[in-house]
């Protein structure tokens, strides 16, 4: 392949982050009123953040991190309070790891919190003098350090990563997670053992292990009979009692607070007892419940009290969901009290494929025991489900939609950077009921309309071939001047970048159909010259400048920070265990193997955002 029509101005690249920003995700779950553990990691974290916040982490990655970053975050939260019981660091890829940087961290977490450190790889896979410290550390220090022996647990395992050894795949980073969750057992310090619930195969409420209703009654010296009262936790959603004292005396049952006493029943004892159902309702808060039973007159004045926990909310809400729907049609969620008792509040978000999360509040009526919410799945994908509500875990589900012609349409289009890549996407992707369409069209560009008009050409495509995902790559024929309101724009400084993003964003609002499609763009390698260099500077800005206006719809494959790290030229590297070449002879095409390479990125992708199922390694 040849590089066709290249006109570039030679000027300094544009100024862009190479590192990215500090993503965090909050904790799925965590006990109410503590800390969740805190996960602090690199760009290798990144493809697991969602995974470890499913665990109940609060999970912090930034590209080209460094340990000196992580003790600022501790001191920060030290200084706020905010510190919790366990921290977990993973470290190592950018910078090194001395036994100095895990010395300062004990000392910031002092004196009882709970240093989990994780074995870093070196570049290409493997141990290093990073993990050899880290475990002479942790040997160093007992009982307040644990070691997560990330080098030996992945040995073997290349499918976990990218070719550079240290950064995860999809099941890299499930294997990532399932290691960091092997530490959750010491995340919070040690309490007494809380009562354990025992629930028959209903789901109904059978008992409490050692929490039993505790009555005390305070009875008259001179009365025959004392007044006393036994709570029970039936039926399912209430508290009911039986009473016993003095035969025929009236007695005032009321439900006590630290401020007041609320009257809810008054009963006339018989002999023997008399048993009360249904009253009070359980709460996810306050749980625990005080009833108080006073006689009335002319009866002899007595008092008896007696407090009971009724079960916590953490399963409380049921929900059903189908596992498979229809594209452009939507599916039905099915949420249940199991308690019966409605009056719930409760969120529903659904994330489509690739995409953000949007949520919704919905509500149970008192006495509405379910309902059903329909939710649209307008494009064919994963379409996560996640139902929460305070005091209780989230329920999660994945419903998978199919497309109505029972194939996912797949467009790979773009110049001559993209003539080998569809063919070996094609390959990865055979058997995941996905069609690809191959577009690339040599010498073509956003810049030079002249020779081909990209803008109406993708109108055209979107109209008739309707494609659910689009893939582009393209630019090594840019660097023309961009007409704008302005006046024309050359190449290659900011504005010019700022106007080659509305160029390529205009191509992803259109292939993007609304909301019934989903764009991936790749950013370019860097190439092996510096004239050309300048072109790919401010053509990966633009085109991430443009991917940023469509938050959740587009994603950008960064081939730039995979095959070329920190924006640096190489021309070798490894991929599961193969070395080769990156580039062809003239340093800005992908040789055939780097195409292969870019193909098996798309794949990935498509795998991790749930446009397609997962598929082998």
């Amino acid at each position: 392949m040849a590089l066709v029509a290249l006109v570039v101005v030679a000027v300094a690249p544009a100024a862009r982050a190479q590192c990215g920003g500090v993503d965090v995700t909050e904790p799925a779950h965590h006990p109410p009123g503590q800390r969740p553990p805190l996960a602090i990691g690199d760009s290798t974290m990144l493809l697991a953040l969602d995974n470890l916040a499913a665990a109940g982490y609060e999970a912090n990655a930034h590209g080209c991190r460094e340990f000196g970053e992580a003790l600022a975050i501790l001191r920060a939260r030290r200084r706020a309070g905010t510190l919790p019981h366990m921290v977990v660091i993973a470290l190592g890829a950018d910078g090194s790891v001395t036994g100095s940087d895990i010395g300062q961290a004990l000392g910031v977490l002092c004196c009882t919190r709970l240093l989990v450190l994780v074995t870093p790889r070196e570049l290409g896979g493997g141990s290093g003098s990073d993990a050899t410290t880290v475990r002479a550390q942790v040997a160093r220090h007992p009982g307040r350090t644990m070691l997560l022996d990330w080098v030996r647990y992945s040995a073997g395992h290349g499918s976990w990563f990218q070719p550079d050894g240290l950064h995860l795949t999809t099941p890299g980073a499930l294997a990532f997670t399932r290691l960091l969750k092997l530490a959750l057992p010491s995340a919070y310090p040690k309490r007494a053992r809380k009562p354990t619930l025992r629930r028959g195969a209903a789901g109904t409420v059978l008992a409490y292990r050692a929490l039993t209703a505790r009555a005390t009654a305070g009875v008259s010296p001179t009365a025959d009979g004392g007044l006393a009262i036994v709570p029970t936790l039936s039926p399912t959603g209430y508290v009911s009692a039986r009473l016993t004292g003095p035969e025929g005396a009236q007695v005032q049952l009321g439900d006590a607070t630290t401020t007041t006493t609320r009257p809810v029943a008054v009963v006339r004892l018989s002999p023997g007892g008399t048993a009360v159902s249904r009253v009070l309702t359980w709460l996810c808060s306050p749980r625990q419940r005080h009833l108080v039973a006073a006689t009335l007159p002319p009866a002899t004045p007595q008092q008896a009290t007696a407090t009971i926990a009724t079960p916590p909310c953490t399963r409380r809400l049921k929900t059903t969901v189908a596992g498979r729907a229809r594209a452009g049609a939507s599916f039905r969620l099915g949420v249940t009290d199991r308690w019966g008792l409605g009056g719930l509040a409760f969120t529903v978000c659904l994330r489509s494929p690739g995409g953000l999360p949007t949520c919704r509040p919905w509500r149970l009526r008192p006495g509405q025991a379910g309902r059903t919410i329909h939710l649209a799945a307008p494009r064919p994908g994963g379409w996560r489900v996640t139902v929460s509500m305070p005091f209780a875990r989230p329920r999660r589900a994945v419903v998978w939609a199919s497309h109505p012609g029972g194939r996912i349409r797949l467009l790979a289009g773009g110049d001559s950077e993209m003539q080998e890549v569809d063919d070996f996407l094609a390959q990865d992707l055979r058997g995941s009921g996905v069609g690809v369409t191959d577009d690339a069209r040599i010498s073509t560009g956003l810049t030079n309309s002249f020779f081909f008009d990209w803008p109406a050409h993708a109108r055209r495509q979107a109209a008739t071939l309707r494609p659910d995902v689009t893939v582009m790559f393209m630019g090594g024929n840019e660097g023309f001047p961009i007409r704008t309101g302005h006046g024309l724009v050359g190449c290659c400084r900011r504005a010019w970048s700022g106007a080659y993003a509305d160029l390529v964003a205009g191509m992803m609002r259109t292939y993007l159909r609304g909301n019934s499609g989903r764009v991936y763009w790749f950013s370019l390698p860097t190439p092996s010259t510096a004239k050309v260099r300048s072109l790919f500077d401010a053509l990966n800005t633009g085109i991430r400048v443009a991917a940023a206006r469509f938050p959740g719809r587009v994603g950008v494959i960064d081939a730039n920070g995979f095959f070329t790290p920190h924006d640096r030229y190489r021309n070798f590297m490894s991929y599961r265990g193969r070395g080769f070449v990156i580039h062809d002879s003239d340093g800005v095409h992908l040789s055939t193997t780097g195409n292969e390479v870019a193909g098996s990125l798309i794949a990935q992708r498509l795998r991790a955002d749930a446009i397609v199922g997962p598929g082998p390694g």
